[in-house]
């Protein structure tokens, strides 16, 4: 018995929202577009996409949109269109009954710049390559390397969480390099030294290191004070004076 209300439920519920969808439909039919509202998710100071970039966008598709039949414009085909753009994570466009065109678009998060022998670009959340934008740069964390690879991804993502994971560590870092064995070198916000991490191997110890070093040692004797912090070597911390 439950089994049969439970079908009875779900054919129920289907059906309106046919119904629903076809009476959304005809209630549509014979709006004209009256304005297009452009609405963009700039949270975390993001800039990367304006209103003038996602009109251009529409116009692209559309010779106008405004005074159109809403029957006349394909929505679906204008969301995949905007969403191709490399700053544009999301979009979503849809009509209100009023006459209105709405546009949400969320933005591509960079996480870090990328410098790779003569061309820059930026790499999202999911590390995922993106160009840089004619409109607004991003402050973040800078990298340097020859050239990308799924291997030097994966370094890059332990070493982000562990400096994500310390807000000391993320004010103070500021750039990380690879070399060509894919040994790592970071370079701080405070004082004008490097620091040597060497391999990619116990990297939550080589951060313990480093931070006690912080707080216990350059505290103490000035920020300035060296040239080269190296934690290549288990349980010490070389440094090199200028």
């Amino acid at each position: 018995m439950k089994k049969f209300f439970n079908i009875i439920y779900f054919l129920g519920v289907t059906a309106l929202l046919v119904f629903l969808a076809f009476t959304s439909r005809e209630a549509l039919t014979g709006v004209k577009c009256e304005s297009v509202e452009i609405q963009i998710d700039t949270e975390g100071d993001l800039f990367f996409v304006n209103t003038e970039l996602v009109e251009g966008l529409l116009l692209e598709m559309e010779d106008s949109i405004v005074g159109k039949r809403y029957e006349d414009i394909n929505i679906y085909l204008l969301e995949e269109f905007v969403e191709e753009h490399p700053n544009i994570a999301k979009a979503e466009l849809y009509l209100t009954i009023d006459g209105g065109l709405c546009v949400e678009v969320k933005q591509r998060r960079s996480l870090v710049r990328v410098f790779e022998e003569e061309q820059s670009y930026y790499l999202d959340e999911d590390l995922v390559v993106f160009p840089l934008s004619d409109v607004y740069s991003a402050r973040v964390l800078q990298v340097y390397w020859s050239e990308i690879s799924e291997h030097r991804r994966g370094i890059l993502s332990d070493v982000l969480r562990l400096i994500d994971a310390d807000d000391f560590m993320k004010a103070q870092i500021t750039a990380i390099e690879f070399d060509e064995n894919d040994e790592l070198t970071m370079y701080p916000r405070m004082g004008e030294h490097k620091i040597i991490l060497g391999e990619a191997q116990e990297l939550v110890k080589k951060f313990q290191k480093l931070k006690i070093f912080y707080l216990q040692g350059l505290e103490k004797v000035g920020w300035d004070r060296y040239s080269h912090i190296n934690l290549k070597f288990d349980n010490q911390v070389v440094c090199t004076k200028r």
